[in-house]
């Protein structure tokens, strides 16, 4: 364990992810907030921060939170709290918001998060793999319209008292027998707040090759396995993506720099993770070399979803569409039709799937059920 100090006491990390700029006075609070409820439980972390999420992006908050815990080489004792909650759950005069779930992975490391939108999708494959489990919780939900100040502070650091105590009551080896064990509910059993696992359905779709997160650099992550992608389209296929009403080319690579500049390129990004004892797992990046990749998409948001073909499937498709006939034309509007309404509607039929997938689209190229299934 790396946050045992010399004489066998926990020295935890915090770090609070929230939808507060840096530069708010509200980020200030929450830091103050949670290094008070340290002192007054006598913890001495080795680091306590605050990080930015974009205001109400759930998307967001669980990418980030995701990337975080499961590249931790912390372990035991590094603790997250997460708080992006657009309180859209109910109206309510005690200021009610979203749940606060509480998360374990296998090596030990904690998400306390508000369970709003798509905060804890990226945590689903893990959960069903059975290398995490989720709790709910009763940490205070109520009460205070600054929750994130008043309330979750103080439950991080609780929570960083009982992880001590654990450690201290069964020493380093059984806690990491409990972890081996995936023993999550023993580590926790006694915290005053825990409450019932979190069923695996509680936890939110959300589809692949989504947009996953925009870096400064204009870079777009999306939530697709690289290694899948280049089992679809080898290196240097050209593609034509859609991204809402958008459409670009785009060229297959490897890693980031593996095009030219000036080239937008579907490489293997900077952000995965690993789940099991497998290799990480990169996620796919849209990248442009020397510019901003995200300028190609006007109105681009986190959650829309990208959908992609070959250039001559693509023409391919538009010719069958051509030859039909005036009912086709008219059921399907495509009258002013565009590329990326095609793919579109290709997407709707499941002609392609999780945004890269055409197999199924090949096939009725094929057989000639392209204008049935899109009629269907």
């Amino acid at each position: 364990m790396h946050l045992i100090d010399r004489d066998g006491r926990l020295t935890p990390v915090l770090k609070i992810l929230t939808d507060y700029p840096r530069d708010d006075l509200a980020h200030d609070e929450v830091h103050q907030s949670l290094v008070t409820a340290c002192a007054t439980r006598g913890i001495k972390p080795a680091n306590v921060d605050v990080g930015a999420i974009p205001g109400m992006d759930t998307i967001v908050a669980g990418f980030k939170t995701a990337q975080l815990v499961f590249n931790s080489k912390l372990g035991y004792g590094h603790i997250f709290h997460t708080n992006c909650a657009p309180r859209k759950n109910i109206v309510s005069i005690k200021s009610q918001g979203e749940k606060i779930v509480l998360g374990m992975t296998r090596t030990g490391v904690v998400a306390l998060m508000v369970n709003a939108g798509y905060s804890i999708a990226p945590f689903y494959e893990a959960v069903h793999a059975g290398e995490m489990m989720f709790f709910q919780t009763s940490v205070p939900d109520s009460g205070s319209q600054f929750r994130s100040r008043d309330y979750f502070p103080d439950a991080m650091a609780d929570l960083a008292v009982h992880l001590s105590s654990r450690l201290a009551t069964l020493g380093a080896d059984k806690v990491e027998a409990a972890l081996k064990a995936h023993k999550f509910a023993d580590l926790l059993a006694g915290f005053p707040f825990i409450g019932a696992p979190l069923d695996i359905t509680s936890f939110p779709h959300l589809p692949e090759a989504t947009v996953f997160y925009v870096d400064s650099f204009g870079n777009i992550k999306l939530n697709y396995k690289h290694q899948k992608l280049l089992a679809h389209y080898p290196v240097g296929t050209q593609l034509v993506l859609a991204i809402g009403n958008t459409v670009c080319d785009a060229t297959v690579g490897d890693v980031g720099f593996s095009m030219g500049e000036g080239v937008i390129a579907l490489t293997a990004g900077s952000s995965g993770w690993s789940v099991g004892r497998g290799d990480k797992a990169m996620f796919t990046e849209i990248f442009l070399r020397g510019g901003a990749a995200v300028n190609q998409f006007p109105g681009l948001a986190t959650g829309d979803q990208v959908l992609a073909l070959r250039r001559d499937d693509l023409s391919k498709v538009i010719s069958q569409l051509h030859a039909a006939g005036r009912e086709v034309s008219e059921k399907l509007d495509l009258y002013n039709i565009s590329e990326a309404r095609i793919l579109r509607l290709l997407g709707r039929a499941k002609l392609i799937r999780d945004g890269f997938d055409a197999t199924e689209l090949h096939a009725v190229l094929k057989n000639g059920e392209l204008v049935k299934r899109l009629m269907a």
